[in-house]
């Protein structure tokens, strides 16, 4: 009889055989595990490094087997020389490109993992780079007290950095759901319990172009678009899409093109957001007013407004994907998903809106001058027309007096012209203020459309035709 680790070999081989190199972000994926290269940093005080060094890597490997694999197809490299320095030394320094790996060809994660022995005990930290998306992920770190609890704890340590990768798909029912098509969730698991996919957590969206091969070719983030797991499924689970743009995961596939979700593995705390004009990063915006709302509630509350240099602090709540609203003078300017994570500083550009939604109250504010002007001279105008064919000629005159009394295009065009060149309604965004002169342009149109002079001046031909013919008549 076999049994399920000789199965899920014969499987996990089967796939390697049969399926061409290069990075997996098809339908195939469910059968794919994750090729995984643990670069190992150890330093001891109290016996030789390299001795524990190759203890750990053998038992962390014999762990992983027993545990992770097939997911994981793990190969621990042995950090030596200035490289195991600087992982020692701090992980946050490492910026993309990765330092040098081993077949790095044949990777999909790359986990940094440093073991440093201290006075009271072993200082771990551990971070990862996934290949795929070229994306690095957070340090996480912890401390060890006791030798014989550090396996366990390096196997946590891995377990919390790992970030899943999954497909998107568009959810059959739900407008803002989305179906998440896990990496290996095909593959045999050795354990009953779900040990990276978990209610709750939060993904974020990307957008992958591949080529002919399956080799990745671009890859692009969705802009303000968050997804948290809501249910989980056989092979996947069902997530909720928080996005601060209309249509952030357009699910109309074309060609080689897929949205990827990757896991946040990001620890909880007060986030800094800055609100800067968008085409000037150095103009904050200051002094408006931000609103948050959980994905549970129905109604925003006020946050506080922005500080001089346009910045409001945020702390994280029982939700982990919160939505700001960045309103000025009780106008929307923003709506941005936020993640709140310890030490982040996020920069938001927004669009210098407020000058054009000054310009359009002040517009739509003419323009019902304007439509109730319209209605008093077609009232004026039939009477007019009704006396003039009565034979009421005073009356017609009379009304035509008044008629002319009325605002005329004239005068809008004196308002609109001022409205204009008021410097609280020109923009230094151009794709603003190209908005707004469109918007003048259009009220313009409405002003020669709807107070024209010729109506007017036929009325007053029609008039002195009607006296003329009086006269002659007497």
């Amino acid at each position: 009889m076999v049994s399920p680790r000789e199965l899920a070999v014969g499987i996990c081989f089967l796939f390697l055989v049969t399926t061409p190199a290069g990075r997996c972000v098809g339908t195939e994926q469910s059968i794919s595990g994750y090729r995984v290269q643990l670069h190992l940093a150890v330093s001891a005080m109290t016996m030789p490094s390299g001795k524990l060094a190759r203890d750990l890597s053998e038992k962390i490997h014999q762990r992983l087997q027993a545990t992770i694999y097939p997911l994981w197809q793990t190969h621990i490299v042995l950090v030596q020389g200035p490289q195991k320095h600087q992982l020692q030394r701090s992980l946050r320094d490492f910026s993309l490109p990765p330092p040098p790996a081993e077949n790095e060809a044949e990777c999909d994660k790359q986990f940094y993992l440093g073991v440093r022995e201290t006075a009271t005990g072993y200082r771990l930290a551990c971070r990862e780079y996934d290949v795929t998306i070229g994306r690095w992920g957070p340090v996480q770190e912890q401390t060890v007290v006791q030798r014989r609890l550090l396996i366990a704890q390096c196997l946590d340590l891995l377990r919390a950095t790992f970030a899943p990768l999954a497909i998107v798909r568009p959810h059959p029912a739900e407008k803002n759901q989305v179906l998440l098509h896990f990496r290996g969730s095909g593959l045999p698991s050795q354990h009953e319990e779900n040990l990276f996919y978990h209610l709750g957590d939060v993904y974020q969206a990307v957008l992958v172009r591949s080529g002919p091969q399956g080799a990745v070719q671009g890859i692009r983030q969705v802009p303000w678009t968050f997804i948290t797991l809501e249910q989980n499924l056989p092979t996947g689970g069902v997530g909720q899409v928080h996005s601060g743009i209309r249509t952030p995961l357009g699910m109309r596939r074309r060609g080689r093109v897929e949205h990827v979700a990757i896991g946040l593995r990001s620890h909880p705390g007060t986030t800094k957001i800055r609100f800067h004009a968008r085409h000037d990063v150095n103009q904050g915006l200051s002094g408006y007013e931000v609103y948050v709302r959980d994905s549970t509630d129905r109604a925003s509350r006020l946050l506080g407004s922005t500080d001089t240099q346009g910045t409001i602090s945020i702390a994280p709540s029982k939700q982990p994907v919160q939505t700001l609203f960045l309103r000025s003078e009780g106008q929307l300017l923003a709506k941005v998903p936020v993640v709140a994570e310890a030490g982040a500083e996020i920069a938001v550009p927004v669009a210098d809106d407020l000058a054009r939604l000054r310009a359009q109250s002040v517009l739509t504010a003419l323009q019902e001058q304007l439509t109730d002007l319209v209605a008093r001279r077609q009232i004026l105008i039939a009477r007019i027309r009704q006396a003039l064919e009565t034979g009421q000629l005073e009356t017609a005159d009379a009304l035509l007096d008044s008629l002319d009394d009325l605002p005329g295009r004239a005068q809008f065009d004196q308002l609109l012209s001022s409205a204009e060149n008021n410097r609280r309604h020109r923009s230094s965004d151009p794709q603003v203020q190209a908005r707004m002169e469109q918007l003048f342009a259009a009220t313009r149109k409405l002003l020669g459309r709807f107070l024209g002079l010729r109506e007017v001046s036929q009325l007053r031909k029609e008039l002195d035709a009607a006296r003329s013919a009086t006269e002659a008549g007497e």
